[in-house]
């Protein structure tokens, strides 16, 4: 055993593997649009072009990543950390397509 008290060590472990984030978001998509490309996130109709996605992960990157790649827009509720996520990463990649490259380097 790891350590001296075995139900702390098996609560820590537990702990460990909790999702970080709870992502609340609008998807500008039809709930079977999207329902394939959302992943374990849970979705609720809001309208007929329109649902809501409720997700828990362990990283901004994972969640940015899949809601920048579901093919439609999205809202961000919260957190407000990955709504700044999302502006740092759309900087990144707007200086990224923008920049010029020299041959070579």
């Amino acid at each position: 055993m790891p350590a001296a008290d075995a139900a702390a060590y098996v609560h820590e472990q537990l702990y460990a593997l909790a999702p970080t984030y709870r992502a609340v978001a609008t998807l500008h998509a039809p709930v079977a649009e999207v329902r394939g490309r959302v992943g374990d996130g849970e979705l609720t109709p809001v309208d007929e072009r329109t649902c809501r996605l409720v997700s828990h992960v362990d990283t901004l990157d994972w969640l940015a990543f899949r809601l920048t790649t579901l093919g439609c827009e999205v809202e961000v509720h919260e957190p407000p950390e990955l709504r700044r996520h999302l502006r740092d990463l759309a900087g990144r990649a707007l200086r990224a397509s923008t920049a010029h490259s020299q041959p070579g380097l």
